[in-house]
């Protein structure tokens, strides 16, 4: 009777463990099929499962994660997210969600993993952009203040300076009465001084005002040969008091055009004649050379032309070191050992010529051995095919006067609002491009790359335009400078995902398609004034970017090629 009695109760349990059974099953199987990490952690700690995604996020087997200890505390109802390191040494980040359950019979915990390393490193990029933003605003602002104290000071020095200098050719020329040869003496002490003193102070002007935006350059057509020979007339005398002779071009450059400022050139030209001279011992050459290049050195920080002309100081002089050569444009800095301080100077002829050469749309480039001597090149864009030095030649885009269109402010604030849409549009657009089939595999990171800071950089250009009236502006160099680096760094970062030039070309058609699309959300109905005027703008500033990407691209797949 009592054997009849138990065998229903065991017949019962044995139908619930079939359903227990069945529905770990089930469980286990849509478990596997999810496509977040899941893993099962019993009251002990260690894992009990692992799916398929949670092998991807952790980079390991399941079977080698089961009966490990799960390494995080657990309280169910939690959401939080951890840092997974794999074997490989790489980080991911994940959101962690758990569930208490019984697993297999027994009381276990669910923790969903879900990649959200994507989502974080935007997060970052977009705190970084914003601390960027506001660092370049502060810096802006104290550069200001400071350029404008300096422009001030220099001023108030000039005026009192000018006074003692012409004071003293008066004494000198003897309108006070005859003078014996020992107070001539001293008077040209106190002129050669004072005239000393006076170039210090003009030059601390140029950097002042270049710096605040206060120094306008033209963008005209002008013939080379002018600005070699006004340069020559400065500094021949000094090359002859030191017994050095300079050797100048004499048919290479006549017929060459440049497209800048003559009276700035001549300037810089004569910097670097002088420092030539200063830095060469007596019976050493200088030489001057002329010539035009369609691809000049990476290393030269360009915009705005195709072809250049270089204009080169070749000195045998005593030399840079390497590691000091790019300390010589910063300001009030001379090196020592080469360029020391028992030359006089204030150390800021390099550092306005070059930024008068960027301004124009050039740079110099310096190459040197120490023993040997020293070579300066002056780049300035070369005039197009079929211009001539009369009339005056149109201000290559984005380094002289711009249109002046009012509302440019509030259109590049709409495109800084509208910099994440226009991001996320041409990733989905890239994944769907037919011309670039492995984009769809790659992260959303990979593919933003460094999209947001260029749009933030056109957004901030069209800014600046208005804020200067459309006057030359060393914040638009500055401007045209950073779209080139970023293009730069693009070009390379998509050569190293495979990318051909025919698809960095799409990606920037596509990247151009969006900001017009944004723009016009934006501003409906609006499709000429101030958005026409904008988008002709970011046009001939992605233009640049593409050109520098394109470079790069091909540079860095030169690079890997021969290193294969």
């Amino acid at each position: 009777m009592a054997e009849q009695i138990r065998e229903p109760a065991r017949e019962e349990r044995r139908q619930r463990e079939r359903r227990g059974g069945a529905q770990s099953q089930m469980l286990r199987q849509i478990v596997e099929r999810l496509a977040d990490g899941i893993v099962i952690v019993g009251d002990d700690g260690k894992i009990r499962f692992a799916n398929p995604a949670a092998e991807v996020l952790f980079g390991r087997k399941a079977r080698d994660l089961v009966g490990e200890d799960f390494g995080y505390a657990l309280a169910p109802g939690e959401h939080t997210e951890i840092e997974v390191v794999r074997r490989s040494g790489t980080t991911v980040v994940a959101e962690l969600r758990l569930v208490r359950l019984d697993w297999e019979g027994e009381p276990a915990v669910l923790v969903s993993l879900r990649d959200v390393t994507d989502r974080r490193e935007a997060d970052e990029r977009a705190k970084e952009l914003a601390r960027e933003q506001r660092a370049r605003i502060e810096a802006e602002a104290a550069s200001q203040a400071k350029s404008e104290f300096l422009a001030v000071m220099s001023h108030e020095l000039r005026t009192p300076l000018n006074a003692i200098l012409g004071y003293t050719e008066l004494l000198d020329l003897g309108l006070a009465g005859p003078l014996t040869e020992a107070q001539r003496q001293q008077l040209r002490r106190i002129g050669a001084s004072g005239r000393h003193l006076l170039g210090l102070v003009n030059e601390v002007l140029d950097l002042a005002r270049v710096e605040a935006g206060r120094l306008t350059v033209h963008h005209e057509v002008r013939p080379v040969a002018n600005v070699v020979d006004a340069a020559l007339v400065v500094a021949t005398p000094l090359a002859e008091e030191r017994g050095l002779t300079i050797r100048a071009p004499a048919d290479t450059m006549r017929g060459v055009l440049f497209v800048g400022d003559e009276d700035r050139a001549r300037q810089i030209l004569v910097n670097l004649l002088s420092n030539a001279v200063k830095f060469t011992a007596t019976g050493g050459a200088i030489a001057i050379e002329v010539d035009v290049a369609s691809v000049p050195p990476a290393r030269a920080r360009l915009h705005g032309a195709d072809r250049w002309v270089e204009i080169c100081v070749r000195d045998t002089g005593v030399g840079i070191p390497e590691d000091q050569i790019d300390s010589i444009f910063a300001p009030f800095v001379q090196v020592q050992g080469g360029h020391t301080r028992d030359r006089d100077g204030s150390g800021l002829g390099l550092t306005i010529s070059r930024r008068l050469a960027r301004l124009m749309g050039g740079d110099i480039t310096v190459d040197s051995k120490v023993g040997e001597g020293s070579t300066f090149t002056l780049w300035l864009p070369a005039a197009a095919e079929g211009q001539t030095d009369e009339p005056p030649a149109v201000a290559p885009r984005l380094s002289g006067r711009e249109p002046v269109v009012q509302g440019l402010t509030e259109v590049g604030e709409a495109l800084l609002r509208e910099a994440d849409a226009i991001v996320d549009e041409l990733v989905a657009r890239l994944r769907r491009e037919p011309s670039m089939p492995g984009a769809h595999s790659l992260r959303f990171t990979q593919l933003a790359d460094h999209t947001a800071t260029l749009i933030a950089d056109l957004a901030e250009t069209l800014v600046i335009i208005e804020d200067s009236r459309g006057e030359p502006s060393p914040m638009l160099a500055d401007s045209a400078e950073i779209q080139r680096y970023v293009g730069d760094r693009h070009g390379a970062q998509r050569a190293r995902l495979g990318w051909t030039v025919e698809a960095l070309a799409r990606e920037f058609e596509i990247l151009r398609e969006e900001i017009e699309h944004a723009l016009h959300r934006a501003f409906p109905g609006e499709s000429a004034g101030r958005i026409g005027e904008a988008l002709a703008l970011v046009r001939r500033q992605l233009e640049q970017a593409a050109m520098a990407s394109a470079r790069a691209l091909e540079r860095t797949h030169q690079e890997a090629a021969e290193q294969r």
